[in-house]
This record gives structure tokens, C-alpha cells and sequence, in this order.
């Protein structure tokens, strides 16, 4: 299941209507098409919705995750979670991921990031890049912590993430939550994933859908985002300061990087 926490939330998918009247009629003449498919204008979107999400001072995120998990007998049993994101990029980052079965909270202030489970009473800290996508970078690669919908940072860094597309087409127009979106869907080599974009001047994903083909029984990557792109947020929220009753272990050294 790495590769889908690895991609996430593959951010960049948008259909940008743009600032005339004929590419919006052009878009949406596609988009009620399932048939059509133009990669370059999908990659292109891809590219647009980047530079909007660079665009955005603060903002937080809320997701419903659902993931499915593969049993050793080959059955698939979905599981939920919910995400929480509150971030000042490019130095402030504050998540939290919540199931039925603990809470971690993670948290980066420029300086130091930090993993904690509040209901445990554990935590864990290193030395931090400047950037939180080189944070989730250090965090991944060396430890082997996967920072919740982490590639929406990379988009900010301007991390390449279009390379590994084979194949895009326009599914449709639909509705999330009651608001129209575009629903673009994409194929790679390991993974097909589909996105729901916004429609208008604020194109933010508001569903993503990922499926593994790495394993026979395809288990996928759901999650279903509620944005607010102008927050008041304050600058603690970023720095972990741990309680009395804390304790503090070391993080593991992944064995890749051994």
C-alpha cells in the first residue's frame, strides 16, 4: 500500500477553465465526452493547477479517507480515517489523521518535525529541512513516515509528478458535495487514479480515487477533501511542545537507507 500513500493526494489534476469563454466551451464540450481523450491538454491542467495551489498563502484541509486492505486469503476489507491539515507553507505544517484505533498528529515549525500519539503518550522528533516538502522527502525516505496527503506539498515545491502518466482522459462533469466538478482519469504503470476537480475560479480537488494494480485484487485509495483556502491560523499550532507525561523515543532508520 506504499505506492498509494506515496500518491495520495497527486494534487496537480485540475481542468483550469481559463479566462476566455471559448476554452471554458471547449472544456466542457470534452468533458461531456467519457470518450474523449487529449493527454496534453491533461497534463497541461495538471501543470495550471499547481501554480493555483503555489498560489495559496494558508489554508486547511479536511478529508474523509477510506482504504482498502488485503487479507492474506486475498479478501479486501475497507477501513476509514479522517485527515485534518492546517498549513503556512512553506515552514508550517500541522496534520492529524483520526480512526477508530489511535490518532497521530504530526508537526513541523521550519526547525523541527515532529510525531506524536496523543492517546499513547509517545513522541518523536529530528532536525527538519527548511521546507515541508523536503520534510515529507526526509521523513519518507529515511524514516519511513508518510506524511497524510503529503504530494500536495510536492506541487508547491514544483516536484515533478506528470512523468509517470501513460494515458488521461475527460470522464465527465459531476458533483461533490453539491459542487460541480470535473472528474479527469489518469493510468500509470503501477497505479489508474481518478480526480474531481472544482469548476470556476478556485479548480481545488475535491475527490481523489486511487487503484493499485500491483496487487490482483486492484485495492484502492479514497478520499473526499473540504477546503478553506483563507484560515486565521497561528503560528503554535506548528511547534509540538510535548506534556509532563510525554515520552520521547527515537525514530527507526528505514532499512533502505541502511
Amino acid at each position: 500500500m506504499n505506492k498509494l500513500f506515496r500518491v495520495s493526494l497527486l494534487l496537480a489534476a485540475v481542468l483550469t477553465l481559463g479566462s476566455s469563454m471559448a476554452f471554458a466551451d471547449e472544456q466542457e464540450n470534452k468533458a461531456q465526452d467519457p470518450a474523449v481523450t487529449d493527454k496534453g491538454l491533461a497534463i497541461s491542467a495538471l501543470i495550471n493547477m499547481s501554480e493555483y495551489l503555489r498560489s495559496l498563502d494558508t489554508f486547511t484541509l479536511q478529508g474523509n479517507v477510506d482504504i482498502d486492505e488485503v487479507l492474506a486469503n486475498g479478501q479486501k476489507i475497507q477501513l476509514s480515517r479522517s485527515v485534518l491539515i492546517k498549513a503556512d507553507p512553506p515552514s508550517g505544517l500541522w496534520a492529524k489523521t483520526s480512526s477508530m484505533y489511535s490518532d497521530q498528529e504530526f508537526f513541523f515549525d521550519g526547525k523541527t518535525f515532529t510525531i506524536t500519539t496523543p492517546d499513547l503518550g509517545y513522541y518523536a522528533s529530528f532536525d527538519a529541512p527548511a521546507t515541508i516538502g523536503k520534510v515529507i522527502v526526509k521523513a519518507r525516505d529515511k524514516y519511513n513516515v508518510e506524511v497524510p496527503l503529503s504530494d500536495l506539498f510536492f506541487w508547491r515545491d514544483n516536484i515533478d509528478a506528470v512523468a509517470d502518466i501513460d494515458e488521461a482522459i475527460i470522464v465527465g462533469v459531476d458533483l461533490i458535495d453539491g459542487i460541480s466538478c470535473n472528474q479527469f482519469a489518469f493510468r500509470e504503470k503501477d497505479i489508474d487514479w481518478q480526480i474531481w476537480i472544482q469548476r470556476g475560479d478556485t479548480p481545488l480537488p475535491l475527490k481523489l480515487v486511487i487503484t493499485s494494480k500491483e496487487e490482483k485484487s486492484q485495492p484502492q485509495y479514497v478520499v473526499v477533501l473540504k477546503w478553506n483556502t483563507a484560515p486565521a491560523l497561528s503560528d503554535q499550532i506548528y511547534t509540538f511542545t510535548p506534556a509532563d507525561s510525554d515520552h520521547k523515543i527515537n525514530f527507526k532508520i528505514a532499512e533502505a537507507t541502511k
